[in-house]
């Protein structure tokens, strides 16, 4: 009992930061009864082990290990949600993890971990105003403070690709490394229908009303692909579900609180072409920002969809605009993007998947969840997305499981 109560308190420190979740919906009651029917999978690496640790500096460059957080007790982390994000590491070029000093782990004995219940943690990038080098980041016990980025794709961090910056309505096809977090949901016979973005190695980030009238064994996730149309992709996996949850204040009549977290059975393996987004900094609004949207949805209203992945540039409107854009209300944790003019926007079939922005440091990090619009490029009418740092606190309680 003593590990599950550390364990809440850690989760509890990402919490802190955000605003409060909105009240229950009536509605949820049959979604929730639904869901809780489904079985809890522990989690298994991918080679049926538990990674093994390396060596780093930790609290005040002590000699450490590289740890998940759960396994890591150490109490100036437990109080200190910055200085466990500074003191963040990679375990077998693969898994992230924190830093934790020999001191920290001196009071942890077998019994108080259970192997097998290992997760990494979605990640918060630095803010805008933070350089990447001004980010302390241990690699396999080597402390990096060069603003070059690896080449090595397991050296990254998230958020970061192969492919150097250079438009879904108005889109272009994207290039095939360009967004490795990218995910497609797929009915059991292989029909793609919405989007979604990867934020660990096993959870993925969706619209609620892309999976709320579905069971995991009623659809599957594909990571790595590209091209539909092209059966010779060796790149491409899917995994199948082992639990959905879906906010427990989504309203379908409006499209409150469209966000879900989907679970892999299994984790997956990064690569060029799989890798984890970062999820944006907290209280940022990215008003009048530039942001991209990335889907297979169709080009244009009541078109088919795109066999191939699009990328689309569009800005993200002021709120204030946005609100006197629509006669309904407009909440606070939704954000509009769109072109001014038309043309560049989100489509039927683009749902699910993301609204990106690249912050100075490099790191691009998922915005919004594509929910819903007035047809698609319309003059003056954006499309509409989950603000995704109005939901930091629910993404990680239901990214920890």
């Amino acid at each position: 009992m003593e590990i599950r109560k550390k364990l809440m308190q850690l989760t509890f420190l990402f919490c802190v930061f955000c605003a409060m979740s909105l009240a229950r919906s009536s509605s949820y009651g049959k979604n929730t009864t639904d869901f809780a029917e489904h079985i809890h999978h522990q989690r298994a690496s991918s080679t049926g082990m538990v990674p093994t640790s390396s060596k780093c500096a930790g609290l005040n460059n002590e000699s450490g290990h590289c740890e998940h957080l759960k396994r890591c007790l150490s109490h100036e982390y437990g109080s200190n949600f910055t200085l466990a994000i500074n003191h963040s590491c990679v375990i077998d070029q693969t898994y992230t993890g924190i830093c934790c000093s020999r001191h920290g782990n001196e009071t942890r004995t077998n019994s108080m971990v259970d192997e097998d219940f290992v997760d990494t943690l979605p990640q918060i990038a630095a803010s805008d105003d933070k350089k990447e080098n001004e980010v302390r980041i241990v690699w396999s016990g080597e402390h990096r403070t060069t603003t070059s980025r690896p080449k090595n794709p397991a050296l990254r961090g998230c958020g970061t690709t192969l492919k150097s910056q250079s438009k879904l309505v108005g889109g272009r096809p994207a290039d095939p490394t360009k967004w490795p977090w990218m995910v497609a949901l797929l009915t059991t016979n292989n029909a793609y229908y919405c989007g979604g973005v990867l934020v660990t190695d096993r959870h993925v980030l969706t619209a609620a009303h892309c999976v709320y009238r579905f069971g995991p064994q009623d659809i599957k996730v594909r990571l790595g692909e590209y091209d539909f149309a092209t059966s010779e992709e060796t790149r491409a996996v899917d995994f199948t579900i082992s639990e959905i949850r879906i906010h427990r204040d989504f309203i379908l009549d409006t499209f409150a609180n469209d966000i879900a977290i989907v679970k892999l059975y299994l984790p997956t393996v990064f690569n060029s072409y799989i890798w984890p987004v970062c999820l944006p900094p907290i209280g940022q609004t990215f008003e009048y920002k530039d942001a991209v949207i990335t889907g297979w949805g169709a080009r244009y209203y009541g078109g088919s969809y795109s066999p191939v992945l699009m990328e689309v540039e569009v800005p993200v409107w002021p709120q204030s605009k946005c609100t006197s854009s629509f006669a309904r209300r407009i909440a606070n944790t939704t954000i509009c993007a769109g072109a001014y003019n038309g043309g560049g926007d989100a489509c039927q079939g683009d749902s699910g998947g993301p609204l990106l922005h690249q912050l100075a440091n490099g790191r691009w990090v998922n915005i919004g969840i594509v929910s819903w619009g007035i047809r698609c490029g319309e003059p003056g009418r954006p499309g509409i997305y989950t603000r995704v740092n109005s939901y930091l606190d629910w993404i990680f309680e239901n990214a920890v499981f």
